[in-house]
């Protein structure tokens, strides 16, 4: 189970840190003109917030159980992105973004999934 929740890991890093890069570092100002308009002058803060806490919990995800220093911060990053990802999933259906939605609704079991696995299962 240990291998299992690594790759849950590793994966749940690679695509937060994508989503880094899409809303922090380059975000397609065409792809997110729903959610731009819907928050006005509020989205570009707000996305650069998003950007820094997903980044933060990727990190989080993989480098305390990596060295073994704080290991406990691992299914922390994972419950606090699994939240984030409950967020997303309320701004996505009221922008109706039925794709994104899904991708965040699966990101979420994903990383609730990880927290559980961390906490209960598998533990460092």
């Amino acid at each position: 189970m240990n291998i299992v929740l690594w790759a849950l890991q590793v994966i749940l890093a690679l695509k937060f840190a994508s989503v880094v890069y899409t809303h922090g570092l380059h975000p397609d100002s065409a792809k997110m003109e729903r959610g731009m308009q819907r928050l006005g002058a509020v989205a570009r803060p707000l996305l650069i917030l998003v950007s820094l806490g997903t980044f933060l919990g990727a990190i989080g995800l993989i480098l305390p159980a990596a060295i073994g220093v704080l290991p406990w911060l691992t299914p922390l990053s994972a419950a606090v992105l699994a939240l984030m990802m409950l967020c997303a999933i309320g701004f996505h259906l009221v922008c109706r973004e039925r794709a994104k939605t899904i991708v965040a609704v699966v990101l979420f079991a994903l990383a609730a999934l990880l927290a559980y696995g961390r906490w209960v299962i598998a533990p460092f």
